[in-house]
């Protein structure tokens, strides 16, 4: 069975702050509420086995223990910025936390969690402005920055290219912070080209990228 994740384009396009186990273990709910048949709501927890990101991710099993305990503090206090369009045609500026509740039982070594009311309608509707892939394409993936770069670009499966983002959205949108890898020679060592890289190696899509400049400034990509 393939294990698909279903995310909506508001949520693949918000800015966010999550590292490496946090996004997998939100895959891994996300992928446990589709095969369970139980659906996401914001009242009944999904169950997120240690075994299963143990085999999804080939993590030593103590490392997966102390990583999803940790994740389990830090997954609470995270929240995510989106944007949505009234009636009026005004955006809206919203925030939310990713979970309202999650805790970790030891003697089980299972995480249980229930999203967010926010977040819930987001990642549920099937409708055509939806984006789905396949957990296994990200399993690889050693980078936070990578997974969040190969979400984006599967938006853009159908055109072939992704078009010009402007750096400071571009920045938001993999969850840096305005203090991390602010010179640009830094950004593109540490996050851009091992995130292409990545990407390259380990899922289905060839991706390259192309940058934008204002006099001498690089002021966006496009992919």
């Amino acid at each position: 069975m393939r294990e698909l994740v279903v995310k909506d384009n508001a949520l693949i396009n918000a800015s966010y702050n999550l590292d490496l186990v946090e996004q997998r273990l939100i895959l891994l709910a996300i992928v446990e509420a589709r095969e369970s048949g139980k659906g996401i709501n914001a009242n009944d927890p999904l169950t997120v086995h240690a075994e299963s990101y143990i085999n999804q991710f080939g993590v030593h099993r103590n490392t997966a223990y102390q990583a999803l305990k940790d994740a389990c503090n830090d997954l609470f206090a995270r929240q995510f910025s989106y944007q949505k369009i009234n009636e009026r045609g005004n955006i809206e500026n919203y925030r939310s936390r990713w979970v309202s509740e999650i805790g970790y039982v030891d003697n089980e070594a299972v995480v249980k969690l229930i999203f967010a009311p926010a977040i819930v309608p987001l990642i549920t509707r099937l409708e055509e402005h939806f984006t789905k892939y396949e957990l296994q394409q990200v399993s690889n993936l050693s980078s936070a920055y990578a997974v969040r770069l190969y979400e984006l670009l599967i938006a853009w499966r159908e055109v072939g290219k992704v078009p010009h983002i402007e750096i400071s959205e571009f920045r938001n949108r993999l969850g840096l912070l305005e203090s991390e890898y602010t010179a640009m020679s830094d950004f593109k060592k540490r996050v851009l080209e091992p995130s292409i890289n990545q990407i390259n190696e380990h899922t289905d899509i060839p991706a390259t990228y192309e940058q934008h400049k204002q006099g001498r400034l690089i002021s966006g990509f496009s992919f």
